[in-house]
């Protein structure tokens, strides 16, 4: 086997060029229009593909989005290491923050889509949604408990039920600093830390 097939093999297919000229296409339109105003036609020819090619590669739109948000999932993922730390680590906690608020504000228009609720009678797409909110409060009612146990945190209301409100918390002034001017978003990090913090910790 030479190096020259090995290589061809392992590069980008023309199947992947073309999944990602959708994924682009879209990209770009939600810059401009919301997800509903969207079309099929809009894509394609934003894509520079037939109508027959989009086909072959998503069902339908809601199949786009919900690939573009599987993507920002794995993102979001990598900035979960606070829930691996023991203890308030409010260092970890604000480097955590800053990188998801980054993923937040370079992705706007597709993050958007989730707090409008489109897509909410595509099953896979809803189904996505919620397990990636479900895996940063599994991996935080895990870190509360493990607090608890080690006397680092003070008891309270079901860890489970607490991670979720700090998710709902931590969503919402997301997206709110999201659109805030730059200049504002620290002070604006600080403060949700401190929000989260005081919601787990209390004075403790």
């Amino acid at each position: 086997m030479s190096d020259v097939g090995a290589r061809r093999r392992t590069g980008r297919s023309k199947g992947d060029e073309r999944e990602a000229l959708i994924l682009d296409a879209v990209r770009a339109l939600l810059a401009e229009k919301t997800m509903a105003a969207v079309t099929i036609d809009d894509i394609t020819q934003a894509a520079g593909i037939s109508r027959t090619s989009f086909y072959f590669y998503f069902p339908s739109k809601h199949a786009v989005l919900a690939r573009l948000m599987e993507e920002l999932g794995d993102s979001f993922a990598q900035t979960h290491d606070w829930l691996g730390t023991d203890g308030q680590s409010r260092d970890s906690l604000r480097e955590q923050l800053v990188g998801a608020e980054s993923i937040w504000r370079d992705n706007r228009p597709i993050m958007a889509c989730s707090l409008q609720g489109y897509g909410e009678t595509y099953e896979p797409l809803v189904e996505f949604v919620d397990r990636i909110q479900q895996r940063f409060i599994t991996g935080l009612a895990a870190k509360i408990e493990r607090d608890r146990a080690a006397g680092l945190a003070p008891a309270g209301i079901d860890a489970t039920t607490l991670a979720g409100l700090v998710e709902a918390v931590r969503e919402a002034r997301l997206a709110q600093l999201a659109e805030m001017p730059e200049a504002e978003v620290a002070d604006g990090l600080d403060e949700l830390a401190e929000a989260i913090l005081r919601l787990i910790y209390g004075r403790f």
